[in-house]
C-alpha cells in the first residue's frame, strides 16, 4: 500500500470509530421503569414465647478467668 492509501484508510477508520458511543440523536435513552405500588406487609403476630429475650452480654462486665476452668 502506498502512503496516501494508508492515510485515507486510517482517516476512514477514525471517522467510523468516532461515530461509536452514546452521543447525539443516535443514542436512544431507556424509558424509566415504572415502580409497582408498594403494599405494606401484614404485621407479624406477637411471639408465642413468654420468656423475655436476654440482653446482649457486655465483655467488659464478664469476670476474667485464669484459664483453669
Amino acid at each position: 500500500m502506498n502512503r496516501n492509501a494508508r492515510l485515507v484508510l486510517a482517516a476512514a477508520l477514525m471517522a467510523v470509530l468516532s461515530a461509536c458511543g452514546a452521543k447525539g440523536p443516535l443514542f436512544m435513552p431507556e424509558k424509566p421503569v415504572e415502580e409497582a405500588p408498594v403494599t405494606p406487609a401484614e404485621a407479624a403476630p406477637p411471639a408465642a414465647d413468654s420468656v423475655p429475650a436476654e440482653p446482649p452480654i457486655d465483655p467488659a462486665t464478664v469476670p476474667a478467668t485464669d484459664g483453669n476452668g
